[in-house]
């Protein structure tokens, strides 16, 4: 399919929404887009009459590969069969682009796909994984936990040798961030874990105390991050204090900030804004934090991200849509557009736009509900899916 057109369907632009456009494709690019309907079209054309014409979605951080690789705690599977499988349901969910993101906790971590070791395993075998024939495109995503002094090095190697593709600073000391509610944080040890009440206090206590790097060594990293043109986010922000530090290291990407008061002193500070898709479904943050419905309703929200579950991304463009009356062409900015716009390559994807890559869904809708029926990367399908319907019924 190098030259083709997807013809009659509603194409989602920036700005606003063609209604029986055609999308005309050469080479893997989008070279023309017109409202002209086509009355003879080609074999190769694609027919989207009364569907949505959207661009690929760009998942800016999703840490379901550890799930994929470890979906329970004693069941660790092969990471080319892991990588591959979930390869298949991120085309199914019209993820053209993804930023798998794996977390460098150290050494005594309790969570074995995040010790540094493995970790940097992972990262180069992914990297060479990205580098065969795939679905979707992949990007690499490192969180580093600030307290892990030991692979300050390895963070530098990975840099150097254009291993990763986005860089974020994690501090996840206890009574601070994502966890300033100790006593939530506990509760999910316990459920998780299936750890006492005394063993988890012990746990959360060696925590609090870890000693985290030296402010200089991180601006070193930041500054070597931006050398190498890698984005650099922080994580969980919870203060000015914390914002003006980040700020200081020409961090670009706030990500999942605590309070709304932080969120709006991130974006004025000229910060992309990072928060969950999930939580828009939802309705409400899994750590008790910042509603990302409440953060859009006061417009200091940029990305939605998969975070843990990439089925929410173009379900949480309908919702917007459907449920809390947005523009169609602003929910659907929050996972295409915005998100490549944070992370630089917004050239080249992110929108339906003449010139740029063909990443394109084709989405038809049952019961307000998104289905994705046809997805594009650069221009080649990827996935197809035709619903059968009853015909008749089965006797028992």
């Amino acid at each position: 399919m190098n030259n083709y057109r997807i013809y009659g369907g509603n194409i989602v632009t920036p700005t606003s929404i063609i209604k029986n456009g055609t999308v005309e494709i050469e080479q893997g690019r989008i070279t023309n887009i017109t409202n002209t309907p086509i009355y003879s079209p080609n074999s190769s054309d694609v027919d989207a009459t009364g569907k949505w014409i959207m661009p690929g979605l760009i998942d800016t951080h999703s840490d379901t590969i550890e799930r994929e690789i470890q979906p329970r705690p004693g069941s660790v599977f092969p990471i080319e069969l892991s990588f591959f499988e979930l390869e298949r349901k991120l085309a199914v969910q019209g993820i053209t682009t993804i930023y798998h993101s794996l977390s460098m906790l150290g050494e005594r971590t309790d969570k074995y796909l995040r010790q540094n070791d493995l970790v940097r395993s992972l990262f180069y075998k992914l990297k060479e994984l990205a580098r065969q024939e795939h679905l979707v495109r992949h990007k690499l995503h490192l969180r580093f936990e600030i307290t892990n002094r030991e692979a300050v090095h390895v963070v530098e190697e990975f840099i150097e040798h254009g291993v990763i593709d986005q860089l974020s600073f994690m501090d996840h000391t206890p009574g601070q961030g994502q966890w300033r509610n100790i006593e939530l944080q506990k509760q999910l040890m316990m459920s998780q874990n299936h750890y006492t009440e005394e063993e988890t206090m012990e746990i959360l206590k060696e925590k609090k105390n870890l000693p985290k790097i030296d402010p200089s060594i991180l601006q070193k990293l930041a500054s070597l991050a931006a050398k190498h043109h890698i984005p650099l986010a922080s994580h969980d922000d919870d203060s000015i204090d914390k914002l003006e530090a980040m700020e200081g290291w020409d961090v670009s990407i706030s990500e999942f900030p605590i309070e709304l008061s932080i969120a709006k002193e991130a974006k004025a500070r000229g910060l992309h804004t990072v928060m969950g898709a999930p939580n828009v479904i939802l309705g409400r943050s899994h750590s008790e934090n910042l509603s990302a419905l409440e953060a859009l309703k006061e417009g200091v929200i940029d990305v939605l991200c998969s975070d843990y579950y990439p089925p929410s991304m173009i379900q949480a463009v309908f919702h917007l849509w459907k449920k809390h009356q947005y523009e169609l062409p602003f929910a659907m900015n929050l996972v295409s557009l915005n998100p490549a716009k944070a992370l630089g390559i917004s050239q080249e994807f992110g929108s339906i736009t003449e010139g740029k890559t063909a990443d394109i869904l084709v989405v038809n809708e049952k019961e307000e509900t998104p289905i994705i029926e046809q997805v594009f990367v650069g221009g080649n399908l990827v996935c197809g899916l035709h619903y059968i319907k009853q015909t008749s019924s089965i006797q028992v």
